[in-house]
């Protein structure tokens, strides 16, 4: 059972995640509503996703890390819909539960809040994870075509990346939208960070709203 957890897919991962949030969702409790009961079972859904995901990370070394790599990759097409599908539905759930808020008093007005912010890092995190997971796919693809020499990402070191190597980059591009000490050397790769720093900056920008909005309500 460890090994599995260890090796799953990043479909498989969604999809423990999913289902145990759903069954989450579905407890009834007399202390948080409808909405709040979906966004908690999003925000157990996606813990379990990056324990997963960082687990994986954790364990597998350079080899381990291109041996999967080159067996396993999720379409760009289907990458972006993911992308597009864990920001509308964290942003609309959290927009939802914070105009409720404001009927709210004392500590549950303080545990919805929590509730949303959770939720709203834990997306952020499961965006920049799956990047990672991609770029290291990418990179290790590259190595089937033509051009083995060029991986479309130059890491400093001679010591080959894993998975710890594409989190940095995916995570630098998350907080700052650009490229830190990684140097881009192929136009594919250029076209996908591009991409994901569109997406990053927009989270990013949607992250502070809420945080001003939460900031504001509370005064």
């Amino acid at each position: 059972m460890r090994k599995h957890l260890s090796t799953t897919t990043g479909i498989q991962r969604l999809s423990y995640g999913a289902a145990v949030g759903v069954a989450v969702a579905l407890i009834p409790s007399p202390l948080i509503n409808g909405m709040a009961r979906g966004l908690l079972g999003w925000v157990v859904g996606v813990a379990v996703y990056l324990a997963l995901a960082w687990w994986l990370a954790h364990s597998f070394d350079a080899q381990q890390t291109r041996e999967r790599a080159q067996s396993l990759d999720q379409p760009n097409l289907i990458l972006l819909l993911t992308m597009l599908t864990v920001i509308a539905f964290s942003v609309a759930a959290i927009a939802m539960l914070l105009q409720q808020v404001k009927l709210l008093a004392g500590l549950e007005r303080g545990a919805h809040i929590v509730l949303a912010m959770v939720a709203l890092a834990e997306s952020w995190l499961m965006i920049h994870t799956i990047y990672a997971f991609h770029y290291a796919h990418r990179y290790y693809q590259q190595e089937k075509t033509r051009k083995p020499d060029n991986h479309g990402l130059d890491f400093p070191g001679t010591a080959p990346p894993d998975y710890a190597d594409f989190m940095y980059y995916s995570y630098v591009i998350g907080m700052t939208s650009q490229v830190s000490d990684v140097q881009i050397l192929s136009p594919a790769m250029r076209r996908i960070t591009l991409i994901h720093s569109v997406l990053s900056f927009a989270f990013n920008m949607l992250v502070l709203a809420f945080s001003v909005n939460v900031v504001v309500g509370a005064l």
